[in-house]
C-alpha cells in the first residue's frame, strides 16, 4: 500500500510539474511572440471577457484600431489602471488624428472619456478562461507565503529522509575458514604479553 502511494504522488508531482513547465514554455513563447498579458478584474466585458480570464493584447499601430476591437489601455482618471473594452466610435480629433470612444459590452452607457492613443495601441487577441485568477493569487502575500513555507517544507523533509534512511548494508565480503594460527599473527600476542 505504501509503495502503491508513493508511486501516485511520484506520477502526481511530475504531471504537476510537468504542466507548470508547459505553461512557463507556452506564457514565454507569447511574451516573445509579442503578446502582453492582462488579468481581467471586473464583469465590464462580460460575455467576451469573463472575470478571471487572462487577455493577451497585442501591439498594433493606433490607425488600424477599428469599431469593434477590444483594446487596453490606460484609464485617463487612474494612470495606475488598465482598461480592456470595446471601441464603439472612432472620430477625428480637430488637431488631428484618430480618437476612441470606448464602452464595456456589460456597461448600460458608454465610458465617459474619448481617448487618443498617441503610439502603438493593445488590441485583445485571444482569453484563456480562469488562468487570470492564477495569476492574480500568485501577487498576494498569502500565495507567496505559501510558497516559500512549501519550498522550505520540501528540503526539510528530503533532509530529514537522508537522516533518518537505514544505511545500506555492505556487500557481506567471504568470510576466512577458521584454520592454524599464522605465524605473524602468534609472534604479535607473544610479544604483546611478553612486555
Amino acid at each position: 500500500m505504501r509503495r502503491l502511494l508513493g508511486t501516485i504522488a511520484q506520477r502526481t508531482a511530475g504531471l504537476v510539474l510537468g504542466l507548470a513547465v508547459l505553461g512557463a514554455l507556452a506564457y514565454a513563447g507569447l511574451f516573445l511572440a509579442g503578446y502582453r498579458p492582462v488579468v481581467v478584474y471586473s464583469g465590464s466585458m462580460e460575455p467576451a471577457l469573463r472575470v478571471g480570464s487572462l487577455a493577451f493584447v497585442e501591439s498594433v499601430p493606433a490607425a488600424e484600431i477599428e469599431t469593434g476591437d477590444v483594446i487596453t489601455f490606460t484609464d485617463p482618471y487612474q494612470p495606475r489602471r488598465l482598461v480592456t473594452h470595446r471601441v464603439v466610435e472612432v472620430v477625428e480629433r480637430p488637431e488631428g488624428g484618430l480618437a476612441y470612444r470606448t464602452k464595456g459590452d456589460a456597461n448600460a452607457q458608454r465610458d465617459p472619456w474619448t481617448i487618443a492613443l498617441p503610439g502603438p495601441a493593445g488590441r485583445t487577441a485571444f482569453d484563456v478562461p480562469y488562468v487570470g485568477y492564477a495569476l492574480w493569487y500568485a501577487k498576494t502575500r498569502e500565495a507567496r507565503t505559501f510558497l516559500i513555507v512549501l519550498v522550505a517544507a520540501l528540503v526539510l523533509a528530503r533532509l530529514l529522509r537522508r537522516i533518518w534512511r537505514p544505511e545500506p548494508t555492505p556487500e557481506a565480503a567471504p568470510q576466512k575458514q577458521p584454520g592454524p594460527p599464522s605465524a605473524e599473527s602468534t609472534s604479535f600476542w607473544i610479544e604483546a604479553l611478553t612486555r
